[in-house]
């Protein structure tokens, strides 16, 4: 398992797996007859090295060393080597990719061991120049980039607290998630420490650049202790794909104050958590969480989300404690999670593992004192039947509405009375934005909603409030608002929205297309504004282009 609290057994089953055993089907097709042939399978293997999962890189390279060298041949060698760079090369585990160089540069590169599929052999020589000169722990390479004047700026850390180097694309899909989650961050999350932001441009195109800046991040009011400095490399002289492995975007490294590379390949909430833990010196459990899942946040196969979390539960399943603390932890950090795959692992790691498995929760205890430890858990819940419950109601909730699927329609009421549909809304964009009067963060999105309002054309983007409560109270509170949007309630609750939408907390914002398929749910104003602009902006590039 990926973590440091494996049990015993899997321990001594270690020791017994560098005997043959029973081979299944490879994941790597050109080696797997003649490994077969030996007995090891990259299963094989990857049962071994999830052993060693939660040490220092440095602790498993000599470990892995051992293990290969077990091979009774050079052929047998090659073949275990191979297999064990495929893990640490595929590994969900931060730094880990340290351990998949350096045997690629040891038995491959420079040690004289061949891959029978050269197209395999060069993807690895690839990997390894890619990669040898941005790990964890290193120094980060220096790099000179042109700012928007023309301006040559080097890259040097040592006068802010951290340093942050962004590489992204204005069409990279996962860059669109990204950049509004990173610029959140640094205005909620970096109070008291000190932030240089390098965001570096990866393309070439001058207006997409400057379009992106203006939609993207210009809309972000960054605190004083964050500077951005934004970079591109029109001509590619600077290196950066190789010196920092930038094959793919985005790509998120957090350097020291020393310049040393503390984190690479982060999410924005991976890189809170290692500011967090360098500041702290701490190892929390979701940091791990991060390490696995942050690759797997923007994935369009979610099974490969709902494969780790099956093996978690496979490896904690023996240990109530330990299954108690390391679910509860995992299904907060996914069902909080920003990216909507991990919010989709969350429900179902709900539905499989809390709601459907009743019996494995009957002893675990929920307190409002002290901290979550084995079957002691730190939470509001009156006994395990009602967290079942609730957990439940949370998987039913989050199936509804799902991104790109239309939304459900509602029948409100104007506050003439009069009916109104949700359907009956002619924009190319509307956003359903759904409060209560008793609500303090409501009052602060309201108001931060009202003001974004007012700078869209309604045809272009079309703001429906809804009362989700039944005070009259609200009519007074309409007309202190003016007329910024349109004002919906169900006083007699005859429309159906709390079975129809996931309101079991407000706010809750909501962005449709024209087609009202549900293209973002549950986000705040920050990401709200920056993906109209992005919507928006898409849609004079393309009409441009036809015109």
């Amino acid at each position: 398992m990926r973590i440091s609290n494996i049990t015993a057994a899997l321990l001594l089953g270690a020791a017994l797996l560098i005997h043959p055993l029973t081979s299944s089907a490879q994941t790597e097709a050109a080696a797997a007859d003649t490994l077969q042939d030996q007995g090891l399978t990259q299963e094989d293997i990857n049962m071994v090295m999830m052993v060693f999962d939660g040490q220092q890189p440095s602790d498993i390279i000599s470990r892995a060393d051992a293990f290969i060298r077990t091979g009774k041949s050079p052929e047998e060698t090659a073949r275990i080597a191979y297999y064990m760079y495929n893990y640490y090369r595929n590994s969900k585990i931060m730094g880990y990719d340290e351990v998949a160089v350096y045997i690629a540069d040891t038995y491959f590169i420079n040690g004289g061991y061949t891959v029978p599929d050269e197209e395999k052999m060069l993807e690895m020589k690839l990997f390894a120049e890619s990669n040898r000169r941005s790990l964890i722990g290193m120094q980060a390479p220096e790099l000179t980039l042109q700012d928007p004047s023309g301006t040559m700026v080097d890259i040097r850390p040592g006068d802010q607290d951290y340093t942050v180097l962004y590489f992204y694309d204005d069409e990279c899909p996962g860059c669109i998630r990204t950049t509004p989650a990173l610029m959140q961050y640094m205005i909620r999350s970096s109070a008291g420490i000190n932030f240089s932001v390098y965001m570096i441009y990866t393309q070439d195109d001058r207006d997409r650049w400057m379009g992106y800046i203006q939609r993207a991040v210009a809309p972000f009011s960054l605190p004083a202790n964050v500077r951005v400095t934004h970079l591109w490399d029109p001509d590619m002289t600077s290196g950066f794909v190789t010196k920092y492995g930038v094959v793919t975007t985005p790509k998120l490294f957090l350097l020291d104050r020393n310049g040393v590379i503390i984190g690479r390949d982060l999410t924005p909430t991976a890189l809170g958590q290692v500011v967090e833990v360098h500041e702290s010196q701490l190892n929390p459990t979701e940091m791990i969480f991060e390490q696995i899942f942050s690759p797997l946040a923007n994935t369009s196969d979610t099974t490969l989300i709902t494969k780790e979390i099956d093996t978690f539960f496979q490896d904690s399943k023996d240990n109530p404690e330990f299954f108690h603390e390391l679910f509860y932890t995992l299904y907060q950090y996914l069902k909080t999670s920003p990216s909507y795959p991990l919010q989709q692992g969350a429900a179902y790691l709900a539905n499989k593992y809390i709601a459907s498995m009743p019996e494995m929760w009957e002893t675990v205890t929920f307190t409002n004192v002290g901290e979550t430890h084995g079957s002691v858990i730190r939470a509001d819940f009156d006994s395990p039947a009602d967290f079942i419950d609730q957990a439940a109601l949370g998987v039913l909730m989050f199936y509804r509405n799902p991104l790109g699927e239309p939304a459900e329609d509602l029948e409100l009421r104007t506050l003439k009375n009069k009916k109104f549909h949700i359907y009956d809304v002619e924009a190319k964009y509307t956003v359903l934005y759904f409060y209560s009067l008793d609500c303090a963060l409501c009052r602060a999105v309201t108001k931060e909603l009202l003001k974004m309002a007012g700078q869209y054309d309604p045809s272009d983007v079309h703001f429906v409030a809804v009362y989700t409560g039944t005070d009259k109270a609200w009519k007074k509170s309409v007309k202190d608002n003016g007329a910024g949007w349109t004002d919906l309630w169900d006083r007699k609750r005859a429309s159906g929205m709390f079975g129809k939408y996931d309101l079991l907390d407000v706010p809750a914002v909501y962005l449709l297309d024209s087609e009202k398929r549900t293209q973002a749910k549950d986000i705040n104003p920050d990401v709200l504004s920056v993906l109209l602009e992005y919507y928006l902006g898409s849609e004079e590039t393309e009409n441009a282009v036809e015109q």
